[in-house]
């Protein structure tokens, strides 16, 4: 009797043994780690071509289209008001301009109310950007532009902009011409985008190129 529980334990020991080298092997001898695939990076999802939004003209709300703006060959896209801008485009060795023209009751593009973007040829940084816009011949002083504010402040800014200049030109008579000139930074290279428009447009004129500005995404 005691030989025979002997026998059946040594047969539990040498099987439970073998389970076990099986399970850690495989059923074969693999001294190895297992390996894993690199993870991809997700693809980008496509913007959709038109979204439903509001803005809000003298505390009154009103609905608004936007259509997708995406150009081949641009570094950005955006949303534009429907109906509402022209868009023109100019490249040359400085760089590459991109206006939104506010559209007149006649369709005619308005050259004093727009949204520009513009995006250098030379690589700047940052600060090299800002020296360029505010030198003797920059952009400020050939188009006489006072500034007003500066402000750095991420709660005064568009998530892509790094800095924000208020400025004011004086026009013919009485006329003012205000606006902002935001500073950002796209794969390294610093940009620009500027809000430009007579005072008395100020009230509709505003929530409408906040979309373009607010909406603005600029390609990996």
């Amino acid at each position: 009797m005691h030989k025979l529980f002997y026998l059946l334990a040594i047969a539990l020991i040498f099987g439970t043994s073998v389970a076990c080298t099986d399970q850690l092997s495989g059923g074969q001898a693999n001294s190895n780690p297992p390996t894993t695939s690199p993870t991809s990076t997700p693809t980008p999802q496509p913007r959709p071509l038109t979204i439903a939004d509001t803005i809000s003209v003298e505390g009154e709300k009103q609905k608004i289209t936007l259509n997708l703006y995406d150009q081949k060959g641009l570094p950005f896209t955006t949303y534009v008001p429907a109906n509402r801008f022209i868009d023109q485009t100019v490249s040359s060795g400085e760089g590459t301009a991109v206006w939104f023209y506010a559209l007149q009751p006649d369709s005619t593009p308005n050259k004093d109310v727009y949204v520009q973007f513009f995006f250098p040829s030379e690589v700047l940084t940052l600060e090299e950007a800002k020296e360029k816009l505010l030198e003797s011949n920059g952009l400020f002083a050939t188009n006489q532009w006072q500034v007003i504010n500066r402000s750095q402040v991420q709660e005064d800014l568009y998530p892509w902009a790094k800095e924000k200049i208020i400025f004011q030109q004086k026009g013919e008579g009485d006329r003012s011409i205000v606006g902002v000139v935001f500073i950002g930074e796209y794969n390294g290279k610093a940009f620009w985008a500027v809000q430009h428009y007579p005072v008395e447009f100020g009230d509709g004129f505003e929530p409408l190129a906040g979309k373009i500005l607010s909406n603005l995404q600029l390609r990996s």
